[in-house]
């Protein structure tokens, strides 16, 4: 896949799998690469625009320990490393599972993983909020639960540009690994950044970039409300005495980004439902 420029200094790739955004930042003798990855190849490219930038110091940023988007390790052993304080234990419970996908899915597409995958602690671990200067770049990362335990988002205010992790795709619905409670926390203060001004250009974990306030805002707003439809939904279908087949049947009906696509979130949005409805019952039992 290509390259596109999202301001002075800044580039995103979209790889071949699962429409998954590396994001590259490059200046003053700095390369900051966030999420690197997927396939072998992809790599070789990113690894390349690094070594074309000219940078002496190289740092990546795990928006989170999710298999594809914490690969690019092999190919920068020695480069600094940012992400969640809880990363490095993740990253050994899962290892072998990562390394699976990895081969997987490069055989998939007529290559060969050669690296390996080994865990590894950030150097940079983030706990809430925090700063950090990279170079020429002042970000802002901050903890952002409900899709995946040690998800971050990073933030670059003086270019009012977000990286998401794997939040606020147009491909997408919000992918719930708890409770809505903890997303919906996540959602309503990256909304109050957003309706600051402060998000004008937002890079999802997948999918297509959103430029542009509104569009930063639209995507916020559907995402908020896909989760209170679905608490409604869920609360409704317990009030009725159903079941969890019955009522991910009778939430089948929800319109929903993704559903029935090519890209399809269907048995996502069944896992949500069931996610909802096992929390309700511990709220009420």
């Amino acid at each position: 896949m290509s390259w596109s420029e999202l301001a002075d200094g800044i580039r995103v790739r979209q790889s071949t799998q699962y429409w998954m955004n590396s994001v590259l930042l490059a200046g003053a003798g700095h390369a900051v690469l966030v999420d690197p990855g997927v396939l072998p190849g992809e790599l070789d490219d990113l690894a390349a625009a690094v070594l074309g930038t000219g940078a002496t110091h190289v740092t990546l940023v795990f928006t989170h320990g999710h298999w594809d988007h914490v690969l690019g390790r092999p190919w920068w052993p020695h480069a600094a490393t940012v992400g969640h304080a809880g990363l490095g234990a993740e990253l050994a419970r899962d290892r072998d599972a990562i390394l699976k996908e990895a081969v997987d899915h490069a055989a998939g597409a007529g290559e060969t993983w050669r690296r390996g995958f080994e865990p590894f602690e950030p150097g940079t671990p983030v706990r809430g909020e925090t700063r950090l200067d990279l170079g020429p770049f002042a970000l802002v990362a901050r903890e952002a639960p409900g899709h995946c335990d040690t998800q971050i988002t990073l933030h670059l205010p003086e270019r009012r540009l977000l990286f998401a992790g794997d939040m606020l795709s147009d491909l997408e619905i919000p992918w719930l690994d708890r409770e809505t409670g903890a997303y919906r926390g996540t959602l309503a203060s990256l909304l109050s950044l957003a309706e600051d001004g402060a998000v004008e250009t937002l890079v999802p974990g997948h999918g297509a970039v959103a430029r542009g306030r509104a569009a930063v805002l639209g995507r916020l707003r559907r995402d908020l409300r896909y989760l209170d439809e679905l608490d409604a939904g869920v609360r409704a279908a317990r009030a009725a005495g159903l079941g969890l087949d019955e009522t991910q049947a009778r939430l089948a009906g929800m319109d929903y980004t993704g559903k029935g696509a090519a890209y399809p979130m269907d048995e996502v949005h069944r896992g949500n439902v069931r996610i909802a409805w096992e929390r309700a019952g511990e709220a009420t039992g």
